[in-house]
């Protein structure tokens, strides 16, 4: 999570009656659109002319930064997963909501039972934990390409060589990641069976693990490589990125299992049209991940 005011919803912002850490704001969210002058960052508010009164309901899991985060001060969820669910909710001609999961695993749980209308939270959709979640949700094409990292307080001596963390080097290090997670996977299947003296402790939420890190009780903590950075570059050099853990994973954005809506192909459309106009790489570049 970067500097700068950002944090998880407020508790006022909580649904009356409903469980699992689940927050719900109407929200200001930036959609970052394409237009003939350039790169335009507007604003889409709840209850703006839409062609349907029913919103667009996305859910996510923040803080993930730069991909999907809240700022307290503007009251706003922000990122790259927001901006192209912006431009999601708009093709399908409805306003964007945003519904915040405290949980990951609940908000997969309940993206492959259709209670919003689509998860934008970088999910993993490929390899070993894409195939367990494609049989309880649908997913788009893929998005985004990623791999993990080894985040770790500067102070540390924890080294990766160029071409990525090793288990060995793992191996005798207390570990931190959010459950449910692709990192969570990747530990559990190379690393668990491979340490040494170290541990693997997992956290429900990216924001408790670095607060441990940052306190001495972790050594290092797995994440995706461009919340990493994130985090390293808000910790006024407190944090830096060891080196990738090289998984070659695949986002993509999920909806109920079987796509009971035809959401995939709209959604598919938008992708398409953005990596195809140049939206998508101003997009890379405005959130930092090219």
């Amino acid at each position: 999570m970067a500097a700068g005011g950002t944090a998880s919803p407020p508790t006022e912002a909580m649904r009356r009656g409903v469980s699992r850490g689940l927050f719900v704001a109407v929200v200001v969210v930036v959609a970052v659109i394409m237009l003939a002058a350039g790169l335009y960052v507007g604003k889409t508010v709840l209850g703006s002319t839409s062609a349907s009164s029913k919103p667009f309901v996305v859910g996510t899991n923040v803080p993930f930064d730069p991909f999907e985060d809240y700022n307290t001060t503007t009251k706003a969820y922000f990122g790259f997963d927001i901006a192209f669910a912006g431009m999601i909710a708009a093709a399908e001609h409805r306003t964007l909501l945003i519904t915040n999961y405290a949980d990951f695993d609940a908000l997969l749980t309940d993206a492959g039972a259709g209670v919003f209308d689509m998860a934008a939270s970088a999910i993993t959709e490929s390899g070993s934990v894409g195939a367990g979640r494609n049989i309880s949700m649908s997913f788009s094409a893929p998005y985004f390409e990623a791999n993990q990292a080894l985040l770790v307080k500067s102070s540390s001596s924890i080294t990766c060589v160029a071409s990525g963390c090793t288990v060995a080097v793992m191996a005798p290090l207390k570990i931190g990641l959010q459950s449910g997670t692709s990192s969570a996977d990747w530990a559990n299947s190379y690393l668990k069976n491979n340490e040494t003296t170290g541990t693997i402790t997992e956290f429900q939420s990216v924001d408790t693990e670095v607060t441990a890190l940052e306190a001495g009780a972790l050594d290092a903590v797995i994440i995706d490589t461009g919340p990493a950075a994130s985090y390293a570059a808000g910790s006024s050099g407190a944090l830096r990125v060891a080196g990738v853990i090289h998984t070659g994973e695949l986002y993509g954005f999920a909806v109920a299992h079987g796509d009971p809506n035809d959401y995939v192909p709209v959604i598919n459309g938008v992708i398409e049209t953005a990596m195809q106009n140049g939206t998508y790489q101003k997009m890379v570049t405005y959130w930092g991940l090219g």
